[in-house]
């Protein structure tokens, strides 16, 4: 996205620990959580419970749980992009 600053613009939480987005560049997929989750840190311990991780909400355009752990959404579309895991908007067509 050149010139704008990207944002996650809706989330929801599926189980097991997947992260269902929609980016500011209409942009969407499902992240799976759990290679992040399975990455050493304080601020992932919290997230591995199931119940935790349900908890996250958008601030600002950034995924954040109560204990103020964020996921950058520039980050988090690079990674869905590597992994398949991310769908891109369909080209507009026009009529002839």
């Amino acid at each position: 996205m050149s010139g704008s600053r990207l944002k996650v613009t809706a989330l929801r939480t599926a189980v097991p620990f997947k992260l269902v987005v929609t980016f500011s560049d209409e942009s969407s997929g499902m992240f799976d959580a759990r290679a992040m989750l399975a990455e050493r840190g304080e601020g992932v311990e919290p997230l591995r419970d199931r119940a935790f991780f349900g908890t996250v909400e958008l601030k600002n355009g950034v995924p954040t749980w109560p204990n103020h752990f964020d996921i950058s959404p520039a980050w988090l579309r690079e990674e869905m992009e590597k992994r398949g895991e991310l769908n891109l908007p369909l080209p507009v067509r026009r009529r002839r």
